[in-house]
């Protein structure tokens, strides 16, 4: 014996709103305990109420059965995440009711009208509204699960849906068909889409001008809408055969991708089905030990949806994940179908430098063994041969106004110029391509003045390659690449977002941050932890982008009397902790020599000694091979750049006297020649000797030379193709000695300007 209470009642009692309801209607209070116990059926085996039951379904019946029960009770709703959207209990297509199909939340199957843990709700109360079931047909339906029987197959539900009941089956037209198949080709489950008319059968349009569709699953021959319990990926039979796996967001656009003889795929739903949630039920295996790229849409919800993803596939075991960045000035929800409508160059996209996420570590995989590293080993690259290495973090260390910024710059636009047989840091610049140059202390004028003493023939116009230059002065400051925060030392959004433009940007070699110490907002000085931070940081910059990345940065302040030797004092005298040098690939030092040592070297290569005009340098720190040796620079007057003597220094201490002296004469001429005052050769070398006598610059070394010998120097300079002679139309048959690659070979020295000076 039971009693049955009229549903409509109980709706009443425990605040269901009805079809009529409004969001402001109020709602009653929960129900009491005697309406609860007033809810009762029984059997022949034994009496239950509703809580109980309830309580029972919630233990033995499957989630994913309850869930394809909702779908197919109510075929107008619509799944959006982890909710369940209806217009009411009683059907209607809406978004009043949400109900919840996380089966890990506490109010799984509960709705918004009824979240109270004491409440009628749950699937009871779902079939009781929906299909007008009455608590005994609810008991029956789950009898197989609640005895411990075998289930019932699912499709046999639908037996119990009234005929009237409006809801789509298998057999209603449809705009598009994706069938999602296992490794063996066998079909697994129909992903249809129905495209939402109008009454004259015009699609309905979204905000996005985008037609509004509806995709429906139908799974395990069911004539009606069923979720798999397991959401395999799409195109699994290709994703087995392939190395490289694209993923989007949805059947079209893998279709689209595969169609051009990409391998894609996609999750079932959607972007919005995936999410912490539900990402149980999803099944990313066929990932495995896969190269993956992600593509997602451009919105919030896109980019969202992508980290998961790659979480998931990390945990799968991929081989690698990367994702890409929609390019600049997409519309809005911009995908792969909008890209091929457009013309856009897709390959270039896909094979554009992306950011790479790091992947787990499994030291089960074998695929960390040592047995993979048989054969060739890859060459190491040099961005300057044997000097500065391709793809790494640099740290290029000097005191200040030592002319630091003159180097990265000069290094910059000879990387970008393409030209070969260019020298830099004391060797030969072996890769070209795109360079950066982030300035924080030089605005545009400077960098203009000093770009045009680097190259005053204005050659750069047509550089090979590209110079991009941010004089952060003129764009509103600094920005810091990394900052410390409350949690601990992060990326800032300036630079997340500066970023991934850089990631764009396609055969970059050169990326200069100048100075460290403005775009670091942590102490590396002093906290080992902030330079471990930023190193790592560097170093994966340097491994996305396949630049150099070189850092600036100043040395310790030192006493007057302390003199640098070796690159060893160097490398010391780099500020920052220890974990600063220790973390990245390689470090150049740049230091002043002493002033004896200046003068001396300035002597010997015939030149003015000037205070901060010597300097040696060299790598005091590297992973792989490197020139080790000390160079030696000296600072051109009027560039300001310092350049590598070290090949006539060393010409000079190991040659013979007649080489010393011709080097020495060679730069004596050429120095006269760029200060405006040539000398001539009118009548063999007298007008040198005079010169000589009364020019205090002259090179000592010259002091014991005789006419003859002069004489002897310029044949031999000029034979080798350093020096030449001028003539002018008004120069009255006097002939001037210039250098081959000077002001007069360019046509920019004006006769009247020479002097003797005899």
């Amino acid at each position: 014996m039971c009693l049955i209470v009229d549903f409509v009642s109980i709706q009443t009692l425990v605040g269901v709103k009805g079809n009529g309801d409004t969001e402001g209607s109020k709602v009653p209070p929960p129900p009491t305990e005697m309406v609860m116990n007033i809810i009762k059926f029984g059997n022949n085996k034994r009496s239950m109420d509703s809580k109980e039951l309830v309580e029972m379904i919630s233990q033995k019946v499957p989630a994913s059965v309850q869930i394809d029960m909702l779908r197919e009770t109510y075929p107008q709703g619509v799944v959006r995440g982890d909710q369940f959207t209806i217009g009411s209990l009683h059907g209607e297509a809406g978004k009043s009711l949400k109900i919840d199909i996380n089966p890990r939340s506490p109010y799984f199957m509960k709705g918004q009208d009824f979240n109270g843990a004491d409440g009628v709700g749950g699937i009871v109360k779902i079939l009781m509204e929906g299909r007008n079931m009455k608590l005994p047909e609810v008991k029956e339906l789950f009898a197989s699960y609640l005895d411990n029987e075998a289930p019932q197959p699912v499709e046999s539900i639908s037996s119990i849906i009234k005929p009237e009941a409006k809801q789509i089956n298998i057999n209603t037209p449809y705009d598009s068909e994706h069938r999602y198949l296992n490794a063996q080709g066998e079909l697994l489950c129909l992903v249809r889409r129905y495209n939402d008319v109008d009454q004259d059968g015009n699609p309905i349009l979204d905000s996005h001008g985008k037609p509004k569709k509806e995709f429906r699953q139908f799974t395990g021959g069911s004539n009606y809408p069923r979720m798999p319990d397991v959401r395999p990926l799409y195109n699994i039979p290709n994703i087995i055969a392939s190395e490289k796996i694209i993923w989007v967001e949805g059947e079209k656009c893998a279709d689209a991708l595969n169609d051009l003889g990409y391998t894609a795929t996609c999750t079932m739903g959607g972007a919005g089905m995936l999410s912490r949630k539900s990402a149980n039920l999803f099944d990313f295996s066929p990932l495995h030990e896969k190269e993956l790229v992600i593509w997602p849409d451009n919105d919030t919800a896109g980019r969202k949806v992508a980290e998961l993803v790659q979480e998931l596939a990390l945990n799968a075991g991929v081989k690698s994940v990367t994702t890409l960045t929609p390019p600049r000035g997409k519309p809005e929800r911009w995908d792969v179908v909008d890209a091929i409508a457009e013309q856009f160059n897709i390959n270039e996209f896909l094979n554009t430098n992306v950011k790479q996420v790091k992947k787990n570590i499994n030291l089960l995989d074998d695929s960390l063994l040592i047995n993979r590293f048989v054969g060739q080993a890859p060459e190491q690259k040099f961005l300057i041969a044997n000097t500065l290495p391709l793809a790494v973090p640099i740290i290029f260390s000097a005191a200040g106004d030592s002319g630091k910024g003159m180097m990265t710059l000069d290094l910059a636009m000879k990387v970008s110029s393409g030209q070969s047989m260019q020298e830099s840091f004391g060797g030969m610049i072996s890769e070209f391509g795109n360079s950066i140059i982030f300035t924080a202390e030089d605005d545009e004028a400077e960098m203009h003045r000093r770009i045009e003493r680097l190259d005053v023939d204005g050659n750069r116009v047509e550089y090979e390659h590209e110079l991009r230059i941010v004089s952060l002065p003129n764009v509103g400051g600094v920005f810091p690449i990394l900052q410390e925060t409350h949690d601990g030392y992060r990326t800032s959004d300036e630079f997340d977002k500066i970023y991934e433009q850089i990631l764009q940007m396609k055969n970059l070699k050169l990326i200069v941050f100048d100075p460290l110490a403005s775009f670091v907002h942590a102490d590396v000085n002093s906290d080992p932890a902030a330079g471990a931070a930023l190193t790592g940081l560097l170093a994966q910059i340097a491994t996305e982008t396949g630049a150099s990345v070189i850092m600036c940065h100043h040395m310790t302040k030192v006493k007057e009397d302390l003199v640098v030797n070796t690159p060893e004092q160097a490398r010391n005298m780099i500020r920052g902790t220890s974990a600063l040098v220790d973390g990245v690939r390689c470090a150049f030092a740049l230091w002043q020599v002493d002033e004896a040592t200046g003068r001396r070297r300035c002597q010997d290569l015939g030149i003015e000694y000037k205070r901060n005009k010597c300097f040696d340098g060299a790598v005091v720190k590297s992973n792989g091979p490197a020139n080790r040796n000390i160079r030696h620079f000296i600072r051109d007057e009027y560039s300001g750049l310092l350049i590598d003597k070290s090949d006539d220094i060393s010409r000079l201490h190991s040659g013979t006297n007649k080489e010393i002296k011709k080097t020495a004469l060679f730069n004596w001429i050429a120095d006269c020649e760029r200060e405006g005052r040539a000398m001539t050769q009118q009548s063999g070398a007298d007008a040198i000797m005079q010169r000589m006598s009364a020019d205090t610059d002259a090179p000592k070394v010259l002091n014991n030379c005789t006419q003859r010998m002069i004489d002897g120097l310029v044949r031999e300079l000029i034979q080798e193709g350093r020096l030449a002679k001028y003539s002018f139309s008004t120069s009255g048959g006097r002939k001037w000695l210039g250098t081959i690659d000077g002001a007069m070979s360019r046509g920019e020295y004006e006769a009247t300007t020479a002097r003797d000076n005899v």
